[in-house]
């Protein structure tokens, strides 16, 4: 086996195990923020995009909310990814100037998070095309 190849395989390991941790920290995350206390939000922006990875297109949309806790004002940001147009337009079509439910972080209310299964109940009313 030559060095090319050898190094090859381990920049693709490592890229690997990133992507992996990345994913794990967010799962965490997102279990953590179950048990955190919930504040009415309410979205602020909406937009989708397409992006280009190599040869693969996929789109995202990208969310601004707002939400206060302890008369406080808070913003945070949602960002998910779609394989097609239509459903990045249709969801933001379904989230686009809408309240939803904020997770905070009671220690540090600056820390938020919007959870799919906080979406679900206006989110079935959406197109078959758009899952939450």
């Amino acid at each position: 086996m030559t060095a090319e190849i050898q190094q090859s395989g381990i920049f693709v390991l490592a890229l690997f195990l990133a992507i992996m941790a990345e994913r794990g920290w967010q799962l965490l995350r997102r279990r953590a923020a179950r048990s955190w206390p919930v504040a009415e939000g309410y979205v602020e922006r909406a937009s989708w995009r397409q992006l280009n990875a190599h040869s693969n297109r996929y789109f995202v949309a990208d969310l601004a909310y707002s939400y206060v806790v302890g008369g406080q004002f808070f913003a945070g940001y949602y960002r998910r990814s779609f394989s097609t147009a239509a459903a990045a337009a249709g969801f933001i079509e379904i989230v686009r100037a809408r309240e939803v439910q904020v997770r905070y972080n009671p220690a540090q209310p600056t820390r938020s998070l919007l959870l799919a299964e906080d979406m679900r109940e206006f989110m079935a009313a959406a197109p078959e095309r758009v899952a939450v």
